[in-house]
């Protein structure tokens, strides 16, 4: 099972910080999870929520503000919100799985998926990157753009046929809650050849459960010791 530290080592360090990813590396995961807003000036930027007031010392929605107003922003311990540009560059650098799935990332709005991968491409890291949304036809979109690239849908609640959503979006990836996870869901997406990662998974009891479930990887603001991992 793959570890995927949410929005970085973030029980540790700011969310969706340079620093915090860098210390999820150090700590080997497998994969690191980001989130991306657009800024006012079009550039794309790594942030969970459409404002600042809970993850900075700004106030106000993301979108309001230009980049080098957003950079001016303390993101906690004196770290600055990161470009996409910067944590693909990063990732590139730190990843301790070369040439392997090391970033995944979470569009937050709709209409930025070009963008999104256009920077992936200028990184060469397309073989390192899963993009992922609760808009699902996000992953239309890039497949649409790139077929090569791996994409993935997000649930929050349990749909009839999951899996044929995931299909008619040509994702690779399910990504339920895991609150909605079942072992049924989990085997239908493996015969329909789709990876189901999930999250947010804290507890060893909720490791335990997930990893009987069968998925593929889990989503976890907590590193688990992979001598845990079943």
């Amino acid at each position: 099972m793959k570890i995927i530290a949410h929005r970085g080592a973030s029980a540790l360090e700011p969310e969706n910080t340079l620093r915090s990813l860098s210390q999820a590396f150090q700590l080997d995961v497998d994969m690191v999870e980001i989130d991306v807003h657009q800024s006012k000036d079009g550039e794309l930027v790594v942030i969970h929520d459409n404002t600042l007031d809970r993850t900075t010392n700004g106030t106000g929605l993301v979108r309001e503000k230009t980049l080098p107003q957003l950079k001016e922003l303390d993101a906690g311990k004196g770290e600055t919100i990161p470009t996409l540009r910067e944590v693909l560059k990063l990732v590139k650098e730190r990843s301790n799985h070369k040439g392997q799935e090391s970033l995944l990332i979470e569009i937050k709005e709709p209409d930025i998926e070009k963008q999104v991968l256009n920077n992936i491409k200028k990184e060469n890291m397309l073989k390192e990157v899963i993009v992922a949304s609760f808009y699902h036809n996000v992953s239309l979109d890039l497949k649409s753009m790139e077929k090569s690239l791996k994409t993935g849908v997000i649930f929050v609640s349990q749909p009839v046929h999951p899996e044929m959503q995931a299909i008619h979006a040509q994702a690779d990836i399910m990504f339920p809650f895991f609150h909605y996870l079942s072992e049924k869901m989990v085997e239908d997406a493996h015969q329909q050849g789709i990876k189901v990662y999930t999250g947010v998974v804290d507890t060893v009891k909720d490791l335990k459960s997930v990893s009987a479930m069968g998925v593929d990887g889990f989503v976890s603001n907590r590193l688990f010791d992979k001598n845990l991992i079943p």
